[in-house]
């Protein structure tokens, strides 16, 4: 059996002088290829006419964190600490969750991949935790505690595909946002809450793989529980027919 492609999306940055380049941690490509799949950078100024051809060679998309939305997209508060925006990666990536609508293609989103998953269907988001969330937990943990810090825990929904993939009713995850759904998408059923009620997981029920979780299980696959959420995205993938 052929190992599953997976396209991932990136992060553009500005050079120094001229022009752009994406980059990507290698902590996405390592936990892809640790359960069985092949990963494939996307560049952020792929041609969105090229994504149907795209279609039929990827069995599967992983939308990667990174900046954040385009508040206007959203219709979001105004914030200071909006950073990141990438009109680019927004536009790929929105176009991808449509497609991934239209043809059932697996798809795995992470951190702001989920925040995107939310509001290409409608839904909406806290563009600032901080400024507009009153909460004790710690959701933006400073880098330096590292990548597998594990910041707080998570409830799982039960009967969800989450909740079944994982095996178990709490989840301790790193958390590395200062955005987060705030609206849930109609068509998306929610799988996890932090302590202190935040969306950290959504999915599309009927779907055979459409899931987005808040904090980055690219980080925790020491853990068997995020483990075996990248093996459920690549049996789907596999089943994709690629």
């Amino acid at each position: 059996m052929e190992r599953p492609l997976i396209g991932i999306t990136a992060t553009p940055e500005a050079l120094r002088y001229n022009g752009k380049r994406d980059t990507l941690s290698q902590f996405y490509s390592h936990a892809v290829e640790q359960a069985g799949g092949i990963p494939l950078i996307l560049s952020t100024n792929l041609y969105l006419h090229s994504l149907t051809e795209l279609r039929q060679k990827l069995s599967g998309i992983l939308l990667s964190g990174g900046g954040d939305i385009d508040p206007k997209r959203f219709a979001g508060v105004e914030s200071p600490r909006v950073d990141g925006v990438s009109h680019d990666r927004d536009e790929l990536e929105f176009h991808l969750v449509k497609l991934s609508l239209e043809t059932e293609w697996p798809l795995l989103a992470i951190c702001r991949g989920e925040q995107v998953m939310n509001v290409a269907l409608g839904g909406t988001l806290y563009t600032d935790i901080p400024s507009q969330f009153s909460t004790s937990l710690a959701h933006s943990t400073p880098i330096e505690k590292g990548r597998d810090f594990l910041a707080h825990e998570v409830t799982l929904e039960p009967a969800t595909h989450l909740a079944g993939i994982v095996g178990t009713e709490r989840l301790a995850v790193n958390s590395f946002h200062h955005q987060v759904i705030q609206t849930v998408a109609p068509a998306l059923r929610v799988t996890a809450h932090a302590t202190d009620g935040l969306v950290e997981g959504v999915e599309l029920p009927d779907h055979p793989f459409f899931l987005g979780v808040q904090w980055h299980p690219e980080c925790l696959t020491a853990h068997a529980e995020e483990r075996a959420l990248f093996a459920a995205f690549m049996q789907a993938a596999g089943r994709d027919g690629k």
